[in-house]
């Protein structure tokens, strides 16, 4: 074993030692070439069968790339005594049941769900892989949860490429309680083999670390706890022949999603409201989305969402503005100049602040945004910045009202016309296209080449925080089909109404 101090390819000082299994250990090491910087470093022994040698593991990592999975920046093997050693991002957070058992009885259900529908997104990416990665040994302890709820894989030691020819697995790995059936003989496992480990870890989540079976007394306490909700899904996920349970990650994840749908207020029945997005109509009762994206890069859309969001934040107590695009910036440098002022803001946990009556929240995935649903937000402002991810474009399309904000000069307005070919799908409505600082002439001229009425000049505001009555009647007269009548614009102002 290494001690601390010990330093290793002459640029890894090891910290202290932070995980360990019967064949590897991981360490905590700093970086003598980039001070500051904390790496994990996995040591795999030499006494390892050929099938699990260390260089199978970063072969597979490092040929990957997706937000779940560890990052490998370096790799040797065979020191004077025949070790291994992988370098990848230190990831700082607990182990899934560790972070179980502090939270007690405040773990909910759909913190369970959310959970459950992360590790659904790595394991499709990883069944995606041509051929298929099979991870083999989805577990508790292979599990971490970030600072901000982030699900990430961290050992990968014995997963494989599933091989269409194989008759059955080379070696028969994993851990009781969590591996499937076929993993012990007779057949190969493939992904649906993953799909019952996650069945495994769900349950004993749900029953506090306590089953990893499907039996009477753990459908019971699964139930004791609050997550009856939960059971067929998860009986499915462990059904003993991989025909029987669901057949892609995909397939469960979108099962799980499916839960986090709440009944509405009032008596509307669930069927009735999906008809009613459907037919592009907002349901009473609950969040109403506004996606804002650029049709190109610099135009304003995040001034817009900011403007919208306290421009709605005068006539709602309950308004939020999310940037859905990781690699957007505008929020942290939003967050830190608030924390250095100090004075009208009010930090948040989980990437938040609030200014002026508006949460500002950085989400990174679907499930953190379903999540905002339960927090009974009126308006939920969507800034998917100018980027032509699917994710968001797929967000925009989802929008109760879809905003393209873009430039009417002349070499730009092109951009417009060439979204809808990048957009997915239907969008619920036609977008509603704004322009700042567009004259009249210009919003005539986009009507007619857009073939459609939707189309708004935006005014210059230099203060999106605390937009001006010109900005706000701008951005509400662009809204109003999704507005409550009581703000609805009007010839002569606004219809105000109390705050709800």
């Amino acid at each position: 074993m290494l001690a601390e101090g010990d330093v290793i390819a002459g640029r890894y000082r090891i910290e202290h030692l932070i995980g360990q299994g019967g064949m590897s250990h991981v360490y905590l090491a700093g970086d003598l070439k980039l001070p500051g910087k904390l790496w994990a470093i996995k040591e795999m022994t030499a006494r390892m069968p050929r099938e699990l040698q260390l260089e199978e593991e970063a072969a597979l990592l490092i040929a990957m790339n997706h937000h779940r999975l560890p990052r490998i920046v370096d790799f040797w093997s065979s020191d004077s005594e025949g070790r291994s050693y992988l370098v990848m991002d230190y990831i700082e957070g607990v182990h899934l049941d560790q972070h179980v058992r502090r939270l007690g009885r405040s773990f909910k259900l759909e913190m369970l769900i959310g959970i459950g529908v992360q590790i659904c997104e790595g394991l499709h990416y990883l069944h995606s892989r041509k051929p298929p990665i099979i991870h083999r040994d989805l577990k508790p302890s292979n599990l971490l949860i970030d600072g901000k709820g982030e699900i990430r894989f961290v050992d990968f030691g014995i997963a494989r490429k599933f091989r269409p020819d194989g008759l059955e697995d080379t070696i028969k790995l994993g851990t009781i309680g969590f591996a499937a059936p076929e993993q012990y003989g007779g057949r190969q496992s493939d992904g649906r083999a993953d799909l019952y480990s996650l069945g495994a870890v769900l349950l004993y989540l749900g029953t506090h670390c306590k089953y990893t079976e499907f039996t009477t007394e753990a459908m019971n306490l699964l139930a004791k706890n609050g997550f009856s909700r939960l059971a067929p899904t998860i009986e499915k996920l462990l059904h003993s022949f991989p025909e029987e349970r669901f057949q892609t990650a995909q397939e469960a994840g979108a099962a799980l999603a499916k839960l986090l749908e709440r009944p509405q207020a009032g008596g509307v029945r669930v069927r009735n409201k999906v008809r009613a997005e459907e037919a592009g109509e907002v349901v009473p009762g609950r969040s109403i989305v506004i996606a804002v994206m650029g049709a190109g890069p610099g135009v304003g859309a995040t001034h817009t969402a900011v403007s919208l969001a306290h421009s709605l934040a005068r006539y709602s107590r309950r308004v939020a503005v999310l940037e859905l695009d990781p690699r957007a910036t505008a929020f942290e440098r939003i967050f830190h100049r608030l924390g250095a002022e100090g004075r009208h803001s009010r930090q948040l946990p989980n990437r938040r602040a609030r200014m002026e009556g508006v949460d500002y929240i950085r989400t990174s995935s679907r499930v953190e945004m379903l999540d905002l649903f339960a927090e009974d937000y009126t308006y939920l402002i969507c800034d998917l910045g100018s980027s032509r991810r699917k994710d968001l474009l797929e967000e925009f399309v989802r929008a109760d009202l879809a905003i393209l904000v873009g430039s009417a000069v002349a070499w730009r307005v092109d951009e417009l016309e060439l979204f809808s070919t990048d957009a997915p799908g239907q969008i619920k409505r036609s977008p509603v296209y704004c322009l700042p600082l567009a004259t009249g002439t210009d919003v005539s001229r986009l009507q007619k080449s857009l073939d459609t009425k939707q189309v708004f000049t935006l005014p210059a505001e230099s203060n999106p925080f605390v937009p001006g009555q010109a900005m706000e009647m701008a951005l509400l007269q662009a809204c109003s089909e999704v507005l409550p009548q009581g703000i609805r614009p009007v010839k002569r102002g606004f219809w105000l109404s109390s705050k709800k």
